[in-house]
């Protein structure tokens, strides 16, 4: 997870940017992976999900427009000492890169699901081993869109863990755990997919006919208006069919409305020379398979260096067999 300075003079400052690496207002993947639905932090001390006995790892609602839904959160304190927290409504939304689910912080204005949330307490400290239940309601707009809407409840740890020293200055870290609301409205859902933005990056290697890395990049957008979790099948091809780039598949986070996701994967035995087509392919239940493709020639230049300096020699090699050849015949008559 992201780390937070904290300095003395710059507390509360600090300890925002601390809550932003926890709830990921801008914070990488890895940190979006660490906020999850029903997570227990990695210390183990404590747990958010669902109130009640049904096991529930998340809030799936199905709602009609101006309708109040009611249900509860809780909060557990697994560890031996009290614990202070903040609790608060939140917009979810997709990094940019991989996609990752991650969560609005405190200080981000919420204007989706996140603003439509009414908690029965937004801060409580709760006694050693012992659980919160907190009631929440949920205010759906009339004109809220037909569709997935997605969001959640974050638990804000108010206590700041040391994280060592860095250049002088103590690193802290607070932990946040989110769990998912998925409402859908009511009214006419039309899911869907694309692929855009497909490329090949080629980066040779020094050594002549050597193998090369490529990176291949792409672009998953959700078109539609339900939330979709797409599998993704990457496949690169030399020329004439004769390479094939062996990438794994795979399924993408919870991916949501109008939201996208760059995705990047190597192909370390690429060529280093040769004309590349790059083709992904992405599915996701009830919808047909959409994909995209881009080509491009790849270079490797001590490669290309390699053989030149070999068609140079020959061509030497060549000429002078015909000088000598010449010059034999030239002696015969």
């Amino acid at each position: 997870m992201s780390t937070a300075v904290r300095v003395a003079s710059a507390c509360l400052a600090a300890l925002l940017a601390a809550l932003s690496a926890a709830v990921l207002g801008g914070a990488p993947p890895a940190a979006a992976a660490a906020v999850r639905a029903g997570a227990v932090t990695g210390t183990g001390s404590w747990s958010v999900q669902p109130a009640g006995t049904t096991g529930r790892p998340a809030f799936v609602m199905d709602s009609a427009p101006g309708s109040v839904v009611k249900d509860a959160v809780r909060v557990s304190n697994l560890s031996g000492a009290p614990l202070s927290f903040q609790v608060y409504g939140s917009d979810a939304y997709n990094t940019p890169r991989d996609g990752a689910l991650a969560y609005r912080q405190a200080g981000e204005a919420q204007t989706g699901l996140g603003s439509w949330l009414t908690l029965g307490t937004n801060a409580l400290v709760i006694p050693p081993g012992r659980a919160a239940d907190i009631p929440f309601t949920l205010h759906v707009p009339a004109d809220a869109t037909p569709g997935s809407h997605v969001g959640g409840i974050v638990a804000l740890n108010n206590a700041v863990e040391q994280a060592g020293e860095a250049s002088g200055v103590d690193v802290g870290i607070q932990r946040a755990i989110a769990v998912r609301i998925q409402l859908t409205v009511e009214g006419p859902v039309t899911p869907g997919l694309a692929v855009r933005s497909v490329r090949v990056g080629h980066h040779p290697s020094g050594t002549p006919f050597a193998g090369a890395r490529a990176t291949l990049t792409y672009t998953v957008v959700n078109t539609g208006n339900a939330a979709l979790r797409p599998t993704v099948s990457p496949r690169v091809d030399g020329l004439f069919g004769l390479r094939h780039g062996v990438i794994a598949d795979r399924t993408l986070p919870l991916l949501l409305p109008g939201q996208s996701a760059e995705i990047s994967a190597d192909w370390p035995d690429a060529p280093g020379l040769d004309y590349l087509t790059a083709s992904v392919r992405v599915t996701a239940p009830g919808l047909p398979a959409t994909s995209a493709q881009s080509g491009r020639v790849v270079l490797s230049w001590p490669t290309l260096g390699a053989v030149a300096a070999l068609l140079a020699v020959l061509a030497v090699a060549l000429g002078w067999l015909r000088r000598k050849r010449s010059g034999r015949t030239g002696a015969v008559s």
